[in-house]
């Protein structure tokens, strides 16, 4: 019966999958394979689906519901409310242009290098500067289009090579700011800061760098198999150029306004100041404050400014709806695997082959890569598979945020590995080429990035 119970679990598993690969909306195909999953489990005589300690309804199959309630309910009140409050204070520093004059000011130094190939490389370190407080990989590539852009087509480094550093500048995101760093460190049970110090840079930065240099030689090889003349394009785009535009209007002082929570967090949390420490979301809130009465004492606007302010409230709402609402479902269809003893199973059988923490963990990493290239998007994978992070640390008596950080940088490095995912089409699109030839690009860059985190992660482990 229990072998009948998995088999089950698994055809589930591998139609949920199938349902992301023809791009059926997420959220809906791991509603019901979390349903179909937690049913299962019902169905081959498990009693108690819920949560440790919640209480029944009394019916196990309203059981099924309130499980539902009770994940959402506490994911809102954790990890939700951050990545609410941080999407709308990125879509706030969108809208009143201060995010476009920070890229604009960190650019002006990579201008003066003579060398094309070296800027590439620096223009994905910037990226990963950036990372620190622009979230999207997306609107990470619309910003370094409008500005870096035509800086290395200009230099004479081809369209390919270009896009290819831009595709993959976020391949790497930071807490506090990044929705899934921010999802691995509560999954952890650690700060965000914690997370972002002790667990984060020691790896991403060595990886980086490794990457950076990947690019120099990489896109400089295959820019020398290049036809002469092919390869530089002009941007025409009105809504980039505007962006440009608006923030060469703006005082220097705007740069400064993105990075306001994280000075505020860098500061005040239990490693710096150990009296005084903030939550993620109340900097946050702060920095959206302070950034509104700077903006209202420059234009003196008071209806567009309060205007541009709203901008909170509305990306805000565009986060509920686009993730965090997905971490719902995904940590229903993550209990549904360990109800199942899908899990269970799958831990039983690395430790039997003595893969131990690590060797699961590059397993898993490996299973989050391929969905993340299938799909275009690492958001739904790893939501769907870090909630599992806790409990196999635990059986292998290891530390959960290891198991989150190889999970995290996994679903990242793999996205622009991924033609159907949303940055790598939008750099083909302004670089005028196929996204698979893009992705040729960023290959070998994102597998040295995979590997050296992963090897790093690995290294590290408590």
């Amino acid at each position: 019966m229990q072998e009948l119970r998995l088999i089950l679990a698994l055809i589930v598993v591998l139609l949920t999958g199938w349902g992301i690969y023809k791009k059926y909306n997420v959220n809906i195909v791991l509603l019901f394979a979390g349903l179909s999953l937690n049913l299962i489990a019902i169905c081959f005589g498990v009693h108690d689906i819920l949560p440790k300690g919640a209480k029944s309804t009394g019916f196990i199959g309203f059981d099924l519901f309130e499980q539902l309630r009770l994940i959402a309910r506490h994911q809102l009140t954790s990890t939700g409310l951050i990545m609410l409050v941080a999407g709308g204070f990125a879509t706030y520093m969108d809208a009143m242009g201060a995010s476009d004059k920070l890229v604009t000011a960190c650019l002006k130094p990579l201008q003066k290098l003579s060398k094309p190939y070296i800027l590439v490389g620096c223009v994905f370190i910037l990226g990963n500067f950036l990372g620190l407080v622009v979230t999207s990989a997306a609107g990470m590539a619309m910003l370094l289009i409008v500005s870096v852009y035509p800086i290395l087509i200009g230099l004479g480094v081809s369209n390919l090579s270009a896009a290819a550093a831009i595709a993959t500048a976020l391949v790497f995101s930071y807490a506090p700011s990044s929705v899934i760093a921010v999802i691995a460190a509560n999954t952890a049970g650690i700060d965000p800061m914690t997370y972002l110090f002790k667990y984060q840079l020691p790896v991403a930065v060595p990886a980086v760098i490794a990457t950076a240099l990947v690019h120099i030689f990489v896109q400089k090889y295959y820019d020398s198999k290049l036809t002469p003349g092919k390869g530089a394009v002009e941007i025409d785009n009105v809504e980039l150029e505007k962006k440009k535009e608006r923030a060469a209007r703006l005082p220097a002082i705007y740069a400064f306004l993105p990075l306001t929570p994280l000075v505020l967090l860098f500061i005040f949390n239990k490693m710096v100041f150990k009296t005084v420490v903030l939550d993620v979301a109340t900097a946050m809130f702060m920095g959206w404050v302070i950034a509104i009465v700077v903006d209202w004492i420059y234009r003196r606007n008071t209806t567009q400014v309060f205007k541009d302010g709203f901008a909170m409230f509305r990306g805000m709402g565009t986060m509920m709806t686009n993730v965090v609402g997905l971490i719902f479902v995904a940590g229903l269809f993550a209990a549904g695997l360990q109800t199942t003893g899908l899990i269970g199973t799958l831990i039983d059988g690395a430790k039997n082959v003595g893969l131990g923490l690590s060797g699961t963990g590059i397993l898993m990493s490996i299973v989050i890569a391929i969905v993340t290239i299938l799909t275009g998007s690492g958001v739904a994978s790893f939501t769907a598979l870090v909630p599992l992070a806790p409990s196999i640390a635990e059986s292998f008596g290891g530390n959960p945020a290891d198991m989150a950080l190889i999970l995290q940088f996994a679903s990242e490095c793999a996205r622009p590995l991924s033609p159907v995912a949303g940055v790598i089409i939008i750099c083909a699109g302004f670089a005028k080429s196929n996204p698979i030839a893009l992705v040729k690009r960023t290959f070998w860059p994102c597998l040295t990035a995979m590997t050296v985190s992963l090897s790093l992660a690995v290294y590290f482990m408590e």
